[in-house]
């Protein structure tokens, strides 16, 4: 049986959360492992539930994981923070404001908007 890379494609989500890609990527291996079992030994129903409460307890990490790195960043707004932006510069100021857009957190610098993993230093 030969199973083929996946791949993000044009039918793949084209949201930045990490959540929405790896359940993509679940479907599409669910897909995979229904269409190349052995018809002579299906894939128990049993099996088939753990896999998808296995998907749902992952899903359920992450955005509370989301939801404790939100949290964390609003302690941030009013403090003075370093980040390095993508173009290379570095962008220092106070948080003015926090906000949560496609599964990322973003804080609001000078009138900039930075993801808090740019943040280098916190005062």
């Amino acid at each position: 049986m030969t199973i083929g890379a996946i791949q993000s494609g044009a039918n793949a989500p084209t949201g930045n959360s990490r959540t929405t890609m790896d359940t993509y990527q679940f479907l599409r291996l669910l897909i995979v492992e229904l269409t190349s079992q052995n018809p002579m030994d299906p894939v128990k129903d049993r099996d088939f539930l753990a896999q998808m409460a296995q998907l749902n307890t992952a899903q359920q990490m992450e955005r509370i994981g989301n939801m404790f790195t939100t949290f964390q960043a609003a302690g941030l707004i009013g403090r003075e923070v370093e980040a390095a932006l993508p173009t290379g510069t570095v962008l220092t100021g106070k948080v003015e404001s926090v906000q949560m857009r496609a599964g990322r957190v973003l804080l609001t610098v000078n009138g900039e908007t930075v993801p808090i993993d740019t943040v280098r230093t916190i005062r």
